[in-house]
């Protein structure tokens, strides 16, 4: 059985506001982890941070929410 989650994918920015980039929906197997959902997206999972409820999630989690944020971490000295 497949379950559609709501991803929003967001970016740093300037003063501590957070800049959406996309938002999307994708259809995922009933036992998918936050790592499955991100190779999906193919997105590198050490450029991350996955968020439920505001909340960060190990990657190697079971998918328990219809809706999460990814967030990209931005460095540089």
């Amino acid at each position: 059985m497949s379950k559609k989650v709501h991803v929003q994918i967001q970016a740093g920015a300037l003063c501590g506001a957070m800049e959406e980039i996309s938002e999307q929906t994708v259809e995922i197997g009933e036992n998918f982890t936050y790592e499955n959902l991100l190779d999906i997206l193919g997105i590198n999972e050490g450029t991350v941070i996955v968020l439920n409820e505001g909340n960060a999630v190990p990657l190697d989690g079971i998918i328990s929410s219809d809706k999460l944020t990814i967030m990209r971490v931005v460095s540089g000295g």
